[in-house]
Parts: structure tokens; sequence; C-alpha cells
């Protein structure tokens, strides 16, 4: 098929599947349901519409505990140059993209990836989102994408622009009416297409997909007890012995006055509301929530004086979650080095293989530092220095620390030998 037929075709599934994603992005932003719905009372009574964004801080939890603390490299071979080159180059814009990256990964189930020369001739990467961006696998074992589609509009523009990322070219579009109109083609530099796709887990799904209708539901209860109490629902006025209209009672109503004939009557009827079992079911749900996505609520429940390896225990079914996404994760990262190795043999015609990195996770928790310090301290001499520098939780590049350790300890020998000769004369 004709590459720009295939770029149109992909271009309508990428708004098909718009309206799923545009409704997770709305949850995820607290645009939930309840706000858009059409009312269901009369204008004279309260209508008050409370959400609480569960979806967004799913997100944040999620993102946080897994890339709360930055990430730490280290080389199997011990290849210092290699380190110094990521670090160098992904220092500047690393952190802030990999949180991004995940972001969108969680919201949207998926986030893309791209791999591009800045206008510096330097290496870096962008982040994008599937309501922007559809891509197209190459059918092998691996699943790499072979064609990459992002479809956006320029501030104070209205014209659609089309980006195209294919295996050796990187192509600008305008759309046309039914076409497209070539602005620019150029080389990417790479190997192939420089997209990949980072999996929020094996079926893609976003966090909170799944409590989504939970969320609506616990809002429904929120709100409408909130409107009970502002309309005082709970309860019904009882006029006896006087004739009213309609218009008579809406006037009473409105003054916050009522006005009534010799021997009337006017009491409450109140609603015989049970108010523990109102509790109890947002309760249920809130719980069903943390449950669903497999977090634990730290804040109706504090856990002051609660150790690392405790709150490590209570948190079991979040790590477990966390290791598929670790997984994933890395495997992105390693992609992502492996375009690095090819960008720094073309500027430097120096060769590197993404294979010899290892990269840690530190899970953003409370930890006991004194005990890791302990078994650091008791595996010297069993356990390379620098892997043992990167368990350190405060420590997010070991080689460089195990760098520094070595200068330090060179200038105290050469202090020792200074004092020694000084000593003779």
């Amino acid at each position: 098929m004709d590459q720009e037929k295939l770029i149109l075709k992909l271009l309508d599934e990428l708004k098909l599947t718009s309206p799923k994603y545009a409704l997770l992005k709305n949850y995820h932003e607290g645009n939930h349901k309840i706000l858009s719905e059409k009312s269901k009372v009369d204008q004279s009574r309260a209508d008050m519409r409370v959400y609480f964004n569960y979806c967004r801080k799913t997100v944040q939890n999620f993102v946080g505990y897994l890339l709360g603390k930055p990430l730490s490299y280290s080389s199997k071979t011990n290849n210092k140059e290699f380190l110094e080159q990521i670090d160098y180059y992904f220092g500047n814009w690393e952190k802030e993209h990999n949180i991004n990256l995940k972001i969108a990964s969680e919201v949207y189930g998926r986030a893309y990836e791209v791999s591009f020369i800045n206008t510096e001739g330097e290496f870096q990467c962008a982040v994008y989102d599937p309501l922007e961006m559809i891509v197209l696998y190459d059918g092998s074992i691996n699943a790499n994408i072979s064609l990459a589609v992002r479809k956006y509009q320029r501030q104070f523009d209205d014209s659609t622009y089309i980006e195209v990322w294919d295996e050796k070219n990187y192509i600008l579009y305008k759309s046309s009416g039914d076409g497209l109109v070539q602005l620019d083609l150029k080389p990417h530099r790479f190997s192939r297409c420089p997209v990949r796709e980072l999996k929020n887990n094996d079926l893609k799904k976003s966090a909170f997909e799944d409590i989504i209708r939970i969320v609506d539901v616990y809002n429904s209860i929120h709100s409408t007890s909130a409107n009970e109490i502002l309309d005082h629902r709970n309860a019904y006025l009882a006029i006896e012995d006087a004739k009213l209209t309609k218009e008579k009672a809406q006037e009473m109503k409105e003054n916050g006055i009522l006005l009534l004939p010799k021997g009337a009557k006017a009491y409450w009827i109140v609603k015989d509301i049970n108010a523990t079992f109102v509790k109890d079911m947002l309760k249920q749900w809130k719980d069903e929530i943390y449950t669903q996505t497999g977090q634990i609520d730290l804040v109706d429940n504090p856990q002051s004086n609660t150790s690392g390896i405790s709150l490590r225990l209570r948190m079991q079914e979040l790590e477990n979650i966390s290791a598929i996404k670790e997984s994933l994760f890395e495997k992105t990262l390693k992609d992502r080095l492996k375009f690095f190795c090819e960008w720094l043999s073309l500027a430097f015609n120096k060769d590197f293989d993404y294979r010899d990195i290892n990269i840690s996770f530190t899970r953003n928790v409370p930890v006991d530092e004194a005990s890791i310090v302990t078994m650091v301290r008791d595996l010297q001499g069993i356990v390379p220095n620098e892997e043992l520098i990167s368990w350190l939780p405060r420590i997010s590049n070991p080689s460089a620390i195990v760098d520094k350790l070595k200068q330090e300890q060179d200038s105290m020998n050469l202090d020792e030998i200074g004092n020694d000769l000084n000593e003779q004369i």
C-alpha cells in the first residue's frame, strides 16, 4: 500500500480511538461525569456537584512510588566512559522526561517515546500520548514500530499538521482536504523507526480504568448528601389549617418567612436517614477504590512509627504491580539506550553496547538506612564496591562516587608520603 494512503488509514483509526482516550484524560484532569450531567432537579433546589479525583491520585501514587527517586545506571564491564556519556547527555532532561512518560502510560495505558537529534545536535527524547499519536508494528517477534503518525495543531494556526516517522525518514505534512501536502522530509539518522511504546501493563489499560464507575458512584453519593443538607431535604415542612397556593408557598420559601392564619400550625417532618449506613457505604466504595488499584490509604490510616520493612509488607500488592511496570519501563529504557549508542557512533565514532548497562529502580518509600549501611559494610570484599554503593538510597551515580573515593584515597596517600618525608628531614 502507498505510504500516504497508509498514513490516512492510521489517522482514521486515531479518530476512532480518541473518544476512549479523551474520557481517560478528562477523569485524570478532574472533568468527571457528574460535573456535566443534566440537572435532575428544578431550579429552586440546590444542585451542587462535588468530585473526588481518585483517578489522578492513583496515577500520582504509582509514578511517585516507581520514579520518585532517580534511576541509577551501572556498567557490567565497569565502562566509566559510557556511564559518563549517559550522565552528561541525559542529566538535563531525563528525570522529568521519565516522569512525564510514565504519567502518560498510567493515564492512557500506553505512551510513546520518540528519539531525535535536537537543534544543538544532541540526543534527546519526546513524549506523546495516544490522543495525538498512532503507530504501526512491523509484525516481527520483537514487535518493533515501523511507522508512527502524530496529528497536532499549532497555537494561533487553524491548520492541522501531521508528523511521520518511518524506517528512514522524518516527514512533515499539512492536512489538505482529504489528502496531505508534504512540507519537509529529512533522514532521522537512526537504523529504524525511532519510536517505541511504553505499555502500562499487559492489557495496555489505564491505572484507573477499572475504578471510573466506582468514582462516579462515590461522587454521586457525596453530591446527593450535600444537596440534602443545603436544601433541608432531610425534612419536609408541614403546614396545617392553612390554604396556600403554589406561588405563595414559593414566595415564603424565597423570603424565609411564614405568614400563617390564626390557628394554623407549622412543623418539620424529619426523614429517618440512617447516617451510619451512608457513612459505611462511602467507606466501602472508598476501600474498593484502593483495593481495585492495589494501593493502600496512608492518609486515613497513618503509620508514623511503621518501619520501612513493615510498610513494604503492607504495600505488597502495590509492589507486585510495580514490579511489572518496572519490567516494561526497563525494556523501553534499554531501547532508548540502543538508539543513544547509535547516535554516539554517528556523532563521535564511539562504539558502546547498550546491553552493558544495568538500570536500577529505587522505590520511593521510607527505608532503614542504618540496616542498609550495615549490610553494605558486611559485604565489602564479597560484592564489588560499585554494586554495594548502588544499594545506598541517596546515591544516583555509583560510578562517580567510586571515582571520588579513589581520588580522595590517592590524595590522602600523597599527604601521608609528604608528612613522612618532612619527618625524615
